[in-house]
């Protein structure tokens, strides 16, 4: 065998690098002021068909502060949790088992006011939702969550909007869900989002939940 044949050989031999993925969640509630992150490293040795959890090296950060690693049910689970107000940048990094840096961000605005026109809702009319905070951007949406102030009901709705929204128009037939009465809504604004970073595949979702406030909604 040639020197060139013998170099050849042993680089093709070198080992194939797992498949990598993580997996953030960050949720956030206004009316409590806390805040929720958390992060899942799974990587998927060449052959094998199950991806494993892992833990990173040195940890994982969110927003600069070390995530607390904890065994859920077999699987290692980092998590970050803060009443110190929200920021709607969320950043992650880590390092993988073969020392690769990482550091993944994602944006969710905050929902600050929220309210319809006409303020009384019919069950027979359309009406406007519009918000404080920055339209809708790629990958977002809203659910909103009705319930009857007697807590008879609950009414669920989600809204795909179109990126550069900040008003949605509800028709009658949306409306016609609500019994006539009073109900409290809240707004969760929702963000999905999946890339490749660094070889590795990052998957996110962040949720935002805005304070209640009580419609009226007649027949």
């Amino acid at each position: 065998m040639t020197l060139a044949a013998a170099i050849w050989s042993g680089c093709s031999e070198a080992p194939a690098a797992p498949k990598r993925t993580a997996d953030c969640y960050v949720r956030y509630l206004k009316p409590e002021g806390q805040l929720l992150a958390e992060t899942i490293l799974r990587e998927q040795a060449p052959g094998q068909t199950d991806a494993k959890s892992v833990e990173a090296p040195n940890g994982i950060r969110y927003l600069g502060s070390l995530m607390r690693a904890m065994d859920l049910q077999g699987t290692t689970t980092y998590r970050a949790e803060r009443t110190d107000g929200y920021a709607p940048d969320h950043i992650f990094t880590w390092k993988d088992s073969d020392g690769n840096p990482y550091t993944f961000k994602m944006n969710l605005p905050p929902i600050t006011a929220f309210s319809f026109d006409p303020a009384t809702i019919s069950r027979k009319k359309p009406a406007t939702l519009t918000w404080s905070g920055a339209p809708l951007d790629k990958g977002e949406r809203i659910a909103m969550i009705w319930e009857s102030t007697d807590g008879s009901r609950t009414v669920p709705m989600e809204i795909l909007g179109m990126p550069g929204q900040n008003r949605i128009e509800f028709p009658a037939a949306q409306l016609a869900k609500l019994e006539p009465g009073n109900w409290s809504l809240y707004l969760v604004r929702k963000k999905s989002i999946q890339t490749e970073l660094s070889g590795a595949t990052v998957r996110c979702t962040a949720e935002y939940y805005t304070d209640e406030i009580v419609f009226t909604v007649t027949d």
